[in-house]
């Protein structure tokens, strides 16, 4: 996945905001990946880029509840992905890592007791994360074991797709027993569908 500095600058100018708690998650995550090793190379390229932002290097101090541009979230997410040569799967394993390190999810997740809330729930949990984009919960199948999630008015960068397959993958392995979670995007604003979608099934 090679990316432009045409594209990067489309991403900085994207409306909307994101929590801090985002950006510690999302730099937190590529410490998990790629070690500490990883971070340097990835602040190194950054730079080199015109992206770099101070915050970026104490991250832990960032404000968990404030409100960022949005692009702090997503260009050290879409940077990493390029810097290391990530497929879809090692993205998707970053949106895992990225749901289990978030504040904000431990906190959501810890008092709902069935995945049936946590599915009706999701639209409110999107809007504690960002500004933009509207999740909805298109349907809940408990016999057949499945649900299925949109999100519309949300572009961002193709990269951001597998990665939040990956996190309802995590969050869903959250709170049910099932051993064995699914989740893939099966429409998508970059393949011409007019909305991101995507099918959760568990075992």
């Amino acid at each position: 996945m090679k990316i432009t500095k045409e594209e990067l600058e489309k991403i900085k100018k994207l409306e909307g905001k994101a929590r801090g708690q985002t950006i510690k998650n999302a730099l937190q995550s590529v410490l998990i990946m790629e070690k500490e090793e990883g971070l340097g190379k990835l602040e190194k390229k950054l730079k080199e880029l015109g992206y770099w932002l101070d915050i970026y290097k104490d991250y832990k101090k960032i404000k968990t509840f404030a409100w960022y541009p949005l692009w702090y979230d997503l260009l050290p997410i879409i940077v990493a992905a390029d810097l290391f040569g990530w497929d879809e799967e090692k993205i998707k394993q970053f949106g895992v890592y990225n749901q289990k390190v978030s504040f904000f999810e431990k906190i959501l997740l810890k008092y709902f007791i069935s995945l049936r809330v946590v599915f009706e729930v999701a639209r409110d949990r999107w809007r504690k994360h960002y500004s933009v984009g509207d999740l909805e919960p298109i349907e809940f199948n408990e016999k057949e074991k499945y649900a299925i999630l949109r999100l519309k008015n949300f572009s961002g960068h193709p990269a951001f797709c597998p990665l939040l397959s990956g996190y309802f993958e995590s969050a869903t392995s959250f709170v049910t027993v099932s051993r064995r979670v699914i989740s893939e995007e099966t429409k998508c604003p970059f393949r011409g569908d007019p909305y991101h979608e995507y099918l959760v099934k568990w075992e």
